[in-house]
C-alpha cells in the first residue's frame, strides 16, 4: 500500500498533494535541495546544543502564524504548541482546513468537506521537534547551519529515517526565540512558517489537542 499524501500544510508534514493525488504518482520526483552553508564551522556543537537549549525552553507556546507556499500564496491563523507531541493549527476563514496532533497522530481535516486525513506522529519532523527534550546534534543529521546579522538558521533532516524532505529552522539571533521554519518535502515542495505574538509557557486548553471525528477519515499507517 502506497503510503498516504497529505497536503504540506505548516510545511511541518514531509509529504505533499492529497490522498488522491498520490495515486497518480509512480516514482518520486527529485528532490531540490537547500543545504545551508556552515558558515561558522567551529563552534557548530556549541551552536547546536544553544539551539537545543531554546527550544527545550518552550513547554507551551501560542499566537498567530503566517504561512507562504511555493506559489506564493499565503494563511493565517493560530497556533498552539504543547510538549511532548501536541501541536494545533487553526486557520483563519475561509480556509477551511484544521491541523491537530494529539502526540500520537496527526490529523488535517477539512471542515468544508467534511474529511480527515490522519497519519502517524513519528512519520514527520514534528517527532524531534515535539518531543520534551530536543538534542539537534543527536537526533538530527545537520545539513547546514548558518549564523547572520538577521537570524540564525539550521537545516536538519530526521535523524532516523522514518521522514523524508528536510527544515530550516531560523531563531532570533537576540534570543534565540524561534522566529520561522521551512519544510523543503520529499517532492521538492517549499512551505514556510513565519511566527508572530508569540506567549510562552502559560497553560493551553487541553481540548485543543483532541483530534475531532469527521464524517469522512481516512487513516493511513
Amino acid at each position: 500500500m502506497k503510503r498516504m499524501m497529505i497536503i504540506a500544510a505548516c510545511g511541518l508534514m514531509t509529504t505533499a498533494g492529497s490522498a488522491a493525488l498520490a495515486q497518480n504518482f509512480n516514482a518520486a520526483r527529485p528532490v531540490t535541495t537547500q543545504i545551508g552553508a556552515f558558515t561558522h564551522p567551529q563552534s557548530v556543537e556549541a551552536d547546536l546544543a544553544q539551539l537545543s537549549k531554546a527550544l527545550n525552553y518552550t513547554g507551551t507556546l501560542s499566537g498567530r502564524f503566517v504561512q507562504t507556499g511555493q506559489d506564493g500564496r499565503t494563511a493565517r491563523g493560530n497556533l498552539y504548541l504543547k510538549r511532548p507531541g501536541k501541536i494545533r493549527f487553526e486557520y483563519d476563514a475561509p480556509n477551511p482546513m484544521l491541523i491537530v496532533s494529539d502526540g500520537v497522530t496527526i490529523m488535517q481535516s477539512n471542515k468544508a468537506l467534511g474529511t480527515a486525513d490522519r497519519i502517524p506522529l513519528k512519520s514527520t519532523p514534528l517527532d524531534f521537534f515535539l518531543k520534551t527534550e530536543i538534542d539537534l546534534a543527536k537526533d538530527t543529521k545537520v545539513l547546514g547551519l548558518a549564523k547572520r546579522a538577521d537570524g540564525i538558521s539550521v537545516t536538519v533532516q530526521d535523524g532516523t529515517g522514518r521522514a523524508a524532505g528536510q527544515m530550516t529552522m531560523t531563531f532570533s539571533p537576540q534570543n534565540f526565540a524561534l522566529t520561522r521554519w521551512n519544510v523543503l518535502d520529499e517532492f521538492g515542495t517549499s512551505t514556510t512558517v513565519d511566527l508572530m505574538d508569540l506567549v510562552y509557557n502559560q497553560e493551553i486548553d487541553p481540548a485543543l489537542f483532541i483530534l475531532e471525528n469527521t464524517r469522512r477519515d481516512r487513516r493511513r499507517r
